[in-house]
């Protein structure tokens, strides 16, 4: 089989500053030589650009890093049709018509398959797929456009308050597999996803009420479809009564364990955190060793009476020295 020799891509601006850039041109093996993707960077960033042009060049997919006469599918992200045109005539192409323009559902789908699947409808960018604004009564969802929601989350004022729960906790629960399976890319599209539907002023109750927004997969809008119309998921529940997402689960609950140590211990047939303990051959590390003596203690929640008194002894110390400081009781954070 042929193979592609991927060039590394970056910023002009971070050359001129005189920095550094490691070498990441490797070799990678070509399943699929027909198909030649660009990815455009244009509302997706370099960063992300990179790291989906890598896992596609890993997956066997041919993907050029700049846009060439070879090229036969353009893979875009939260841009519509006419934004995909504009953007290829100021690269001044004269006939867009011989490119497959495509949504970056259609390179994940065929990321998931392991090959190419087939560029439907649902996958194409076209005239009549602009996204519609949000049908939504404005008496219900005063002044919300969904199309001007940003795709970062940094971007978006998201409040304690989650109107979508059921889907936020479904994602989560996908998000999780995936990661225990070291599958980054659909991991993060759920993480992505569960953050935009935290956001929403409002809970979703139809599939309209997604239209226009960022991050909203396939794989996202079939579950989301599934808990309207079931209300619940049938693919979660698969998830939640699977062996190995059930055990990885409980390993990596424990201060010291990640993915690589879970697997290596499934893979001894190991299945409980009784069982661990209770395996005299196992050699763990420090941080192992105090995760299992500390275990009912690190896994248990603060209360909130514990954490008003941590708060009260933290703020009259620091009212001695700063009388009107203000101190505030924050969340905690995942390892």
């Amino acid at each position: 089989m042929n193979r592609i020799r991927a060039p590394a891509v970056f910023s002009q601006r971070k050359r001129q500053k005189g920095m550094h850039s490691p070498n990441l041109s490797c070799s990678y093996e070509i399943k699929f030589s027909k198909f030649v993707i660009f990815i455009m960077q244009r509302k997706m960033g370099m960063t992300r650009r990179m790291f989906l042009m890598e896992l596609a060049r890993r997956k066997g997919f041919r993907v050029e890093s700049e846009l060439s006469d070879s090229v036969t599918h353009i893979v875009a992200e939260n841009n519509s049709y006419p934004e995909v045109l504009d953007w290829l005539k100021r690269q001044a192409v004269g006939d867009s018509s011989r490119f497959e323009l495509l949504d970056i559902s259609w390179l994940t789908a065929c990321m998931e398959a392991g090959r190419p699947v087939e560029s439907e409808m649902k996958y194409r960018l076209m005239e009549q797929d602009q996204s519609p604004p949000l049908n939504t009564p404005k008496s219900e969802v005063p002044s919300f456009i969904a199309s001007k929601v940003s795709q970062y989350s940094c971007q978006r004022k998201t409040t304690l308050d989650n109107y979508n729960k059921k889907f936020t906790d479904a994602f989560e629960i996908m998000a999780e597999n995936y990661e225990f399976r070291e599958n980054e890319i659909f991991c993060l599209e759920f993480l992505r996803a569960a953050s935009v539907l935290k956001f929403l002023p409002f809970p979703v109750t139809r599939m309209k009420d997604i239209q226009g927004l960022p991050c909203m997969g396939d794989q996202v809008r079939d579950l989301i479809e599934e808990i309207i119309e079931e209300g619940e998921s049938s693919r979660v529940k698969e998830v939640l009564n699977d062996e190995r997402y059930k055990s990885f689960k409980q390993f990596t609950s424990v201060f010291g364990v990640g993915v690589k140590t879970s697997e290596k211990w499934y893979r001894m047939g190991l299945r409980t955190v009784e069982e661990i303990k209770a395996c005299k051959t196992l050699k763990l590390s420090k941080m192992q060793k105090a995760g299992f003596l500390y275990y009912e203690d690190l896994v248990s929640c603060v209360s909130k009476a514990d954490a008003d008194a941590v708060s009260l002894i933290v703020k009259n110390t620091v009212c001695k020295f700063l009388p009107d400081a203000l101190v505030t009781i924050t969340g905690g954070f995942r390892r």
